[in-house]
């Protein structure tokens, strides 16, 4: 695309013209910043040698960005490798990260809110900005414009920017390397109308069409009637159009900065003693619990750092087993781990610090009740992150299931809770090392069979008829009967 707009260029790009009324509009004004080179800086490319991406489309490899010495090597976007290649045989071609370009542009997005609270990433390699709200902040238009071109402008990235009242004319005009600065909508037909019919995005018939009547030019399509052109051309091309003047209400998705938290608290003086200190703890984590309450959101971690003289911070990180936002419960794990972690020098500052945030679910809420209230599952997840912050994140031990029927392979133990599957037959928890023989007339038999033939591609193969049985004691068993081994009967687990 960045090929098609230099070659549909009608004028220089090397100056910025300006169309303001006296008394502009309090519409919205958007500003795009397009990044022709955002597909070769996401793969960390040097941009001042010949390099080129490619990407696989339509069955075919085709490149898809070329940087600027490539260019003048004759080498265009669309081309076939091995065609770039014949004419600059240095080229280096690698294949496109849509991935990386999407990081990097949300990178630059975030760089953007600093700006103008209202971004959007709906246009590939552009950020569109709504700045009318703004311009008064950051001193004009001018100003405005020259802070972020400076803040977004990098050994990487190098924006082209156009502002106008319609965000399809703004990424229009940056995409045909015209950094124009319209502020009224009623001068963004004349802005526009010297532009080349082929840079909108219609079907080659359409555009064939246009050009045998002679249409080559925006204000040759303008100057003619409506109906006739609905007539003639569809509706899309008129909607188009109706975008490009502002004329049309465009829906664009805001983009958010991930949430996150971090607060400090400096102390008087040097503490070493945690229960000098953890006062101040407890006040950052009130303030990040009202944060969480005020967003609607929960946590998944959090991390404190504490600050010597002269040392590096000593970190301590609590991972959550699910969302939590009950300060109470992080002070007392983060008090514990203070305890069993000696501190290299006494503590300066604290800073808590999380970027796990999710948004928060109830288990259970009342309409006129606004107090949470703690169930047994909640309960059940504070011992377990008790005990996760105690013996460390690996040492708690879950049963678990795996891809095999053989009982003794398909129980398993992880470091994750299990997952209750209502499909899978009842099981119990407690399996025997070595299935123990019985007589099966000292056992009461509860279900019916359950037959398991499995493992004859390892030479360990097995055939089972498992029942669910009782025995004088009263214990509930797990048995079969071996049909590989003269019917014998055995006891393989029991249930609690």
């Amino acid at each position: 695309m960045a090929a098609t707009a230099r070659a549909l260029s009608p004028t220089p790009t090397d100056r910025v013209d300006t169309f303001v009324k006296p008394n502009a509009a309090t519409s919205p004004l958007w500003l795009c910043a397009y990044f022709p080179d955002l597909a070769l800086a996401a793969l960390h490319l040097d941009l001042d040698q010949a390099v080129a991406c490619s990407a696989h489309s339509k069955g075919q490899t085709r490149l898809y960005a070329v940087s600027e010495p490539a260019r003048q090597a004759g080498v265009e976007p669309g081309m076939a490798p091995a065609a770039a290649l014949a004419l600059c045989p240095g080229l280096s071609i690698r294949n496109r990260d849509p991935l990386a370009e999407r990081q990097a542009l949300q990178q630059l997005a975030e760089i953007a809110l600093d700006f103008s609270p209202w971004v959007s990433l709906d246009q590939p390699d552009c950020l569109l900005l709504e700045i009318r709200s703004c311009l008064t902040l950051f001193g004009g238009i001018e100003r405005l414009q020259d802070k972020l071109r400076t803040a977004l402008q990098t050994a990487r990235h190098h924006p082209l920017i156009a502002i106008s009242p319609s965000p399809t004319a703004s990424v229009l005009l940056a995409r045909l390397s015209l950094e124009t600065i319209v502020t009224d909508r009623q001068a963004l037909r004349s802005a526009l109308g010297p532009l080349p019919v082929a840079a909108l995005e219609l079907d080659d018939k359409i555009l064939h069409r246009l050009f045998r009547t002679g249409i080559r030019q925006l204000t040759d399509l303008w100057r003619l009637p409506r109906d006739g052109l609905a007539k003639r051309y569809g509706a899309v091309l008129l909607q188009q159009l109706d975008r490009l003047a502002g004329q049309q209400t465009q829906i664009l998705q805001a983009f958010h900065r991930p949430p996150s938290f971090q607060a400090s608290r400096e102390m008087p003086i040097e503490l070493e003693r945690i229960e000098h200190f953890f006062p101040a703890v407890e006040q950052l984590a009130g303030e990040f619990a009202a944060f969480l309450k005020s967003r609607d959101a929960t946590t998944l971690g959090i991390s404190l750092q504490l600050h010597h003289y002269d040392l590096p911070a000593t970190r301590l990180t609590l991972d959550f087993r699910a969302g939590s936002r009950d300060p109470k419960h992080w002070c007392g794990l983060l008090y514990e781990k203070l305890e069993r972690s000696p501190l290299p020098a006494p503590v300066l500052a604290l800073t808590l610090l999380s970027a796990a945030i999710i948004p928060f679910q109830p288990e259970r809420f009342s309409l006129f009740d606004d107090s949470e209230q703690p169930n047994s599952e909640t309960e059940w997840q504070a011992v377990l992150d008790q005990l996760q912050a105690r013996l460390g994140h690996h040492a708690l031990k879950f049963p678990g299931t795996q891809a095999d029927h053989r009982p003794e392979r398909a129980m398993t133990n992880t470091p994750s809770l299990l997952n209750a599957n209502p499909g899978l037959p009842l099981r119990p928890l407690w399996l025997l090392p070595n299935p123990a023989p019985l007589r099966l007339g000292d056992i009461c038999l509860l279900s019916a069979a359950e037959r398991i033939e499995s493992g004859w591609w390892d030479d360990q193969s097995m055939r089972r008829d498992y029942y669910i049985g009782k025995d004088a004691h009263g214990r509930k068993l797990w048995v079969y009967r071996d049909l590989n081994a003269k019917q014998q009967w055995f006891l393989h687990g029991l249930f609690g």
